[in-house]
């Protein structure tokens, strides 16, 4: 595919700028990996390290050994894209899960808090954090009872105020007591770290064995339907959807049941073919709106960066308080006065703040006029499902929907089916992904009950008013052994041919009501004695003057 450097950046700029997986290095490289691995280029970047990352990329290298992965996205650019986006979704969700679920998260926010902790605060709370390690490891993991020993001795000599612990951090080699500190905390770190990439890499396993076998079953569908529906290279993306996942009833072998049956049915195929040609492509004029960006950035002050201490404030924070305040704790009388302080949020305390920086945009508007070519013209397509089209004419109905199908899907055209007897069914053969199961139904139905024309002709009029279909022409194809059409049906469709729909009749019978086809614009009549019946009503509709 050969694609730049800068356009696979651009493809994928949304998870690489503000993706919350990673950081902003990782996040790039991940992109340019599974893309180059997908289209088997050269890719020689160093490795992002880490353990949890390097069993990520360990479980996408699986990815790459589906072969067919690489027959489907091979000179397919659309389905590479989307299959990186899958993968990149995939990702950003799990990381998301394993760190929001975390088990060890208080114990991870306690560390947290206990490593920004100045020296002097330690002092009357030290106690507090050996007795909860004491709990959560045992002595071969932290020997707990050393650092107890070693707080007894030291903290006596600790600083006991922000003044005193100025002083010491001024001091040109750390005390004995911060480097038992810095110790403990760093023991502490490494067994909490360990814990939660234990976990991380439990789950990571499980959420990628459930992905990839998704993966491999949506990659073994997609190359069946492909090799059924055509594979026509960039528009095969439009049948990928992860967030689908599988079809519930896929049907192949109904579907290359019809391929065969249309590969024989030369002039069927034709037949759709021209009617594809109706309403081709028309050009319009599109006003594209592009916009420039002019970028300000500057430093505001951010109090939840505690980056230096800015002053004092009113608060309820023991973490922050001064030490003063806690001197109202050693004496009854005064205890009280503290509680009703802490209440009141209004204990003194530290308050720290930072810089960080923002950027604010201004954006100015310009419209250009292009011109470019409106999507081909759609259609309806309504098939009589009763008992009198049982046997060839149910056959012809069938291979005749299968071969518009595939060449709407080709053409990327909209067009409604409408299947009727007594009541009616619709598919959007468009949307083949989304419509599979309900096309495989209908190929494999057995026509029968009566025929009422009626609600299929409502039906049609009411998709002709829909924004998608308002351009649309409609062929019904039928016995038309049929009562008459009703007369406001007739007069609205008299409305739509006026406004330029055609509506176009396929007869599968000799015993037609003829009243009901004076109503269409153009009828055929097919006769299952001729062989070639088909590709003389093809050649009648190439003859046309469709534009």
């Amino acid at each position: 595919m050969n694609k730049s450097f800068s356009e696979i950046r651009n493809d994928f700029e949304q998870f690489i700028e503000f993706g919350s997986a990673f950081d902003k290095p990782t996040r790039e490289y991940l992109v340019f990996y599974l893309y180059y691995n997908i289209t088997g280029e050269v890719f020689n970047e160093d490795k992002p390290q880490g353990d949890y990352f390097n069993y990520l990329h360990a479980s996408l290298d699986r990815i790459f050994q589906n072969q067919n992965l690489k027959k489907a996205t091979k000179n397919n650019q659309v389905l590479t894209n989307e299959i990186i986006n899958d993968i990149l979704k995939w990702v950003k969700r799990t990381d998301k899960k394993v760190k929001e679920n975390n088990p060890y998260y208080h114990e991870l926010h306690s560390f947290d808090s206990w490593s920004h902790k100045p020296t002097f605060l330690w002092k009357d709370s030290w106690y507090n954090l050996v007795n909860q390690l004491k709990e959560i490891y045992g002595r071969d993991e932290l020997d707990v009872a050393f650092y107890i020993e070693k707080f007894k001795v030291l903290m006596p000599n600790a600083p006991s105020n922000v003044t005193d612990q100025k002083l010491a951090d001024k001091q040109e080699y750390k005390s004995e007591l911060d480097i038992i500190i810095d110790d403990l905390l760093a023991q502490w770190d490494a067994l909490l770290t360990a814990k939660i990439l234990k976990w991380q890499l439990k789950e990571l396993i499980k959420e990628f064995e459930g992905f990839n076998t998704l993966i491999e079953k949506k990659l073994s569908e997609y190359i069946k339907l492909m090799g059924i529906v055509n594979p026509f290279a960039e528009e095969a993306g439009n049948y990928w959807d992860m967030s689908r996942g599988l079809w519930a009833d896929t049907g192949f072998s109904v579907l290359e049941k019809y391929s065969e049956l249309l590969e024989e049915e030369k002039g069927i195929k034709e037949l759709a073919d021209l009617l594809g040609q109706m309403r081709e492509a028309e050009i319009e004029l599109q006003e594209e709106i592009y916009e420039d960006v002019i970028i300000k950035k500057e430093w505001i002050k951010d109090e939840t960066l505690k980056e230096e201490v800015g002053g004092i404030k009113s608060s309820n924070d023991l973490n922050t308080m001064l030490p003063s305040e806690a001197a109202y704790l050693a004496d009854n009388d005064t205890s009280l006065a503290f509680y009703q302080k802490f209440a009141d949020h209004s204990l003194l305390s530290f308050y720290y703040e930072g810089k960080r920086m923002v950027t604010s945009d201004r954006f100015n508007y310009y419209a250009v006029q292009k011109q470019k070519k409106k999507e081909k013209g759609p259609f309806i397509l309504c098939i009589d499902t009763s008992g009198s089209m049982y046997g060839t004419p149910s056959q012809i109905a069938k291979v005749l929907v299968f071969a518009i199908m595939k060449m709407a899907a080709d053409e990327q055209r909209k067009c409604y089916l409408i299947n009727f007897s007594i009541g009616i069914k619709t598919i959007n053969l468009t949307d083949i992904a989304n419509s599979i199961d309900k096309i495989v139904e209908f190929l494999r139905m057995s026509f029968d009950g009566g025929t009422d024309v009626g609600p299929a002709l409502s039906e049609t009029l009411d998709v002709l008013q829909t924004n998608d279909y308002k351009d649309a022409d409609v062929l019904m194809v039928s016995d038309f052994v049929m009562f008459k059409i009703r007369e406001d049906l007739l007069e609205k469709i008299k409305r739509e041919q006026y406004k330029g729909t055609q509506f176009h009749s396929l007869t599968l019978s000799d015993k037609a009501n003829l009243e009901v086809l004076e109503a269409f614009d153009n009828s055929w009549a097919y006769d299952p004695e001729r062989k070639d019946i088909i590709r003389l009503l093809a050649n009648d509709l190439h003859n046309m003057d469709v534009n």
